[in-house]
């Protein structure tokens, strides 16, 4: 625009050096463009997370190390990462100035740290990146955007809430453990006590058993019997009624489907906190491998990452595992907790057939949120035609149904089971 107004200015007016202006003015952007173009960064990126594994809604932190690999040095850009959950990328950083990594220049000088929050909103497993780098010419004429590097993965657990203790513990497991020793005939020293073998430590040797029998007595290792609990999550898209997505990329979405999931962690790390043998049951094909059924300090870890790549599946695909499932009595005696959105009839058969009976059985009816409605007011549960023959049927079948929605807190959800417990004991 000002060069074409020097132009009609320089002709009207007769003066050539407007002329030269008007050239001057046409060919800066161009001159921008091309000192934009000829300062192409050549870089490298290397990403950490710290977490690597992240709790959605939690912050992890980024640090990048960006190497100048090119012969010149680089300019003052801006940069930034991009993620999946926002179009724009993360929050802009400045890139500083690198020099070019060659004897002359030390390879601190050709690397750049930047560090920067990221703050999953959902569990997954999500690719951070590639870095993309903004060149702007000193006038702001010109910009040129660069992609570099490649992508890395950052695994996004669900959310663990902290629930409160239960009746399910009492119940169950008479607090953390119970702690059960094989006793023999005679006193505590002899049932706690036996011959000393080789190999036996000799911190193990109880002196004053010894001295009674006239030989070395070391100390019985104690055996613990922890109680065991059951969760049952349904991974069947047919169960949930606000379910999404394309059957052609196999990808679902369920508002319902991730409160569950949400509960299933919550309510498995709970309760191993609590001395649990936990094991997990899917009403859909089997998609956990870890087996949280044991005692080790690493599996909540592994479980949770398990969880974030946890589908829907489809319904056909998931009766295998249902046919296979309808043993009566099958499990541990231990409660029962199962998370469900609207269970068709297959799955509610399956999943009243894991009772035994005196089981401790809690089920969550998880119902979707609707729309707004057309009055305008607030949003509310939207209505099951089979929601309350599926309350009835769990209910007849021993059941402890609690009905929620997927926008409910699920510690105050948890909080109704401690109630509804407590209520049946003092019945009891």
């Amino acid at each position: 625009m000002a060069s074409a107004i020097a132009f009609i200015a320089a002709y009207a007016l007769g003066f050539r050096q407007l002329l030269y202006v008007a050239v001057a003015l046409a060919a800066l952007p161009l001159i921008a463009l091309a000192m934009v173009r000829m300062h192409r960064p050549t870089l490298s990126v290397t990403r950490s997370f710290s977490p690597h594994v992240v709790e959605a809604g939690s912050a992890a932190t980024v640090s990048l190390l960006v190497h100048n690999l090119g012969a010149s040095r680089t300019m003052r850009a801006t940069c930034w990462d991009e993620v999946p959950w926002v179009e724009s990328g993360t929050s802009a950083l400045e890139l500083p100035v690198t020099q070019p990594r060659s004897p002359r220049f030390s390879r601190r000088s050709s690397t750049a740290r930047l560090v920067y929050d990221l703050r999953p909103p959902r569990r997954g497993i999500f690719p951070i990146g590639p870095f993309v780098v903004q060149l702007d010419d000193a006038f702001g004429f010109a910009t040129m955007t660069y992609r570099v590097g490649v992508t890395q993965d950052v695994i996004v657990t669900p959310e663990v809430v902290v629930l409160a203790e239960t009746g399910l513990s009492v119940s169950a497991g008479d607090g953390e453990s119970r702690l059960v020793q094989r006793r023999s005939s005679g006193d505590d020293d002899d049932s706690m006590t036996r011959e000393y073998r080789t190999g036996d430590a000799m911190r193990r040797v109880h002196w004053r058993a010894s001295a009674r029998h006239g030989d070395l007595m070391v100390r019985q290792e104690e055996q613990r019997s922890f109680p065991a609990a059951r969760l049952i999550l349904d991974t069947r898209g047919i169960g949930y009624e606000d379910l999404s997505g394309d059957e052609r990329t196999g990808e679902f979405d369920s508002d319902s489907f991730e409160w569950a999931v949400r509960m299933l962690a919550s309510v498995a790390v709970h309760l191993r906190r609590f001395g649990f043998l936990v094991t997990v049951e899917e009403s859909g094909s089997p998609q956990l491998e870890i087996d949280i059924s044991r005692r080790h300090h690493r599996l909540d870890e592994e479980f949770l990452a398990e969880l974030a790549e946890l589908r829907l599946t489809l319904s056909s695909d998931s009766a295998p595992n249902l046919s296979g499932s309808m043993e009566k009595g099958r499990g541990s005696n231990g409660p029962i907790v199962a998370i469900v959105g609207a269970p068709d009839g297959q799955t509610l058969e399956w999943m009243i057939s894991q009772r035994r009976p005196g089981d401790v059985a809690v089920a969550f009816l998880v119902q979707a949120v609707s729309a707004i409605d057309s009055d305008g007011r607030s949003p509310g549960v939207r209505e099951s035609s089979s929601l309350a023959a599926t309350t009835t049927r769990l209910v007849n079948a021993g059941w402890l149904v609690i009905p929620v929605r997927s926008d409910d807190d699920h510690a105050a959800v948890w909080e109704a089971v401690v109630f509804e417990t407590g209520r049946s004991r003092v019945t009891d």
